[in-house]
């Protein structure tokens, strides 16, 4: 039996091994805030040493450690990063959940908990792809390296960002593979530039009855708003590569078709979301602060600068408004060539159990790929569905969840052994 028969083997025959890791990892608490990864961070531990394979830590936070593993092939060739993160949202009101948030559940042929989708179930897919290319090394040419991280969901700072910049000679590679998720219609080779800013609003403030004597923070920061939502009508100057591909009419279907009607042009302008709004005291007094926390997603094409030159033009309109930036410095919006050997067989794997091609797209969210690709390091995102990521009774399908790795391990071997 060939190398690649085997992987197909051990695909398949390993289907309950692999299914019952997931429910173990999402049994496990790793919400974030706080984000503690310590136990999750044992888990992987222990299934690399029952495989054999080395791998050590790096936690710059001590709860939030990463992992890296690597092995080389028996020839030159590529290195293969795989990246995923043990981290997830926080669970909210565990009251209006129908299960247990961590329960590990199946239930409908979907496995039942917080971060089962983002990203749980991709995370645990590429450990998998990872044990299954080691025991084959003698028939891979290049190297493979699993990054298992911590902090993705509050910026990765202390994840992937840190390992990109403190330990570049191991994880940087020729290629990254990441499964957050995205839709099975779709392979991600570019996402927007996340772009958070909090704006307050400070006046002297008052009673209600005397409107006179001093504006409403509330209301300054309502007109702040209308003004700030008119950034969206920015135009990003996109690469002739980005545009081709979006501009395909069977691109832009199934962008709608894996992310909602819509989506299509939500992926080419700005968005503007404003997360967090405090203001006021109480009901009859004129609110002398209000806070906004807002996200800006800019898409490929639209630099940081000029978003933050457009803002600060409106806040010239309203002294009494302040800006500052949350995790400054930040990545711009970026994006791998869609035409990448790794886009081929990632579609090829893939339709050959879909019976269609996924499709090239930029994605909505983002992933820490982005900090890959701004070393210059090419990166991919295929993912199970995206629906109901952070949101109550979150779940994942296992059968999109088998499907995943699959396409993963075999685009994997593909890359790593010359297929064409």
């Amino acid at each position: 039996m060939g190398g690649r028969d085997r992987l197909v083997h051990w695909l398949d025959r390993e289907r309950d091994r692999q299914l019952e890791f997931l429910r173990a990892f999402t049994r496990i608490d790793t919400c974030n805030p706080p984000g503690d990864t310590t136990e999750a961070a044992d888990l992987f531990r222990r299934f690399l040493d029952d495989e054999g394979i080395g791998h050590r830590t790096e936690a710059p936070q001590a709860a939030n450690p990463n992992l890296i593993s690597s092995f080389a092939g028996a020839k030159d060739g590529h290195h293969l990063v795989l990246n995923g993160h043990l981290d997830v949202f926080p669970v909210g009101d565990a009251s209006r959940w129908s299960r247990l948030p961590l329960s590990g559940d199946i239930v409908d042929g979907r496995v039942h908990g917080r971060g089962t989708v983002d990203m749980k179930c991709g995370t645990t897919a590429l450990l998998f792809v990872h044990a299954y290319l080691h025991r084959l090394r003698a028939e891979l040419r290049g190297r493979v390296t699993l990054t298992v991280v911590s902090d993705e969901e509050t910026g990765g700072r202390w994840g992937s960002d840190w390992l990109v910049k403190n330990c570049a000679a191991e994880v940087l590679g020729d290629c990254v593979l990441n499964t957050e998720p995205s839709g099975v219609q779709t392979v991600r080779f570019g996402e927007k530039s996340i772009y958070w800013l909090r704006f307050r609003i400070a006046v002297p403030g008052g009673h209600s009855a005397y409107p006179h004597t001093s504006p409403s923070a509330n209301k300054i920061a309502a007109s702040l708003i209308k003004d700030l939502e008119a950034i969206e009508g920015l135009a990003p100057e996109e690469p002739e590569v980005v545009r081709r591909t979006l501009d395909r009419p069977d691109v832009q279907t199934a962008i709608d078709r894996s992310l909602g009607a819509g989506a299509a042009g939500v992926v080419r302008r700005v968005s503007v979301n404003i997360g967090v709004m405090q203001g006021g005291v109480k009901i009859n007094m004129l609110p002398a602060e209000c806070v906004l926390d807002v996200d800006f997603r800019l898409p490929v094409g639209l630099s940081r600068a000029r978003l933050l030159k457009a803002v600060q033009a409106i806040v010239a309109r309203h002294p009494a408004v302040t800006c500052e930036e949350l995790l400054a410095g930040g990545p711009e919006a970026n994006h791998s060539d869609p035409t990448h050997e790794m886009v081929g067989h990632l579609v090829r794997n893939a339709a050959g159990r879909l019976g269609y091609e996924p499709k090239p797209i930029v994605s909505l969210g983002g992933t820490d790929t982005r900090f890959w690709r701004v070393a210059g390091v090419p990166a991919f995102v295929y993912g199970c569905s995206p629906a109901g990521m952070g949101g109550i009774d979150e779940s994942v399908s296992i059968e999109e969840f088998h499907h995943v790795l699959r396409v993963h391990a075999l685009s994997a071997w593909d890359y790593l052994t010359g297929v064409r």
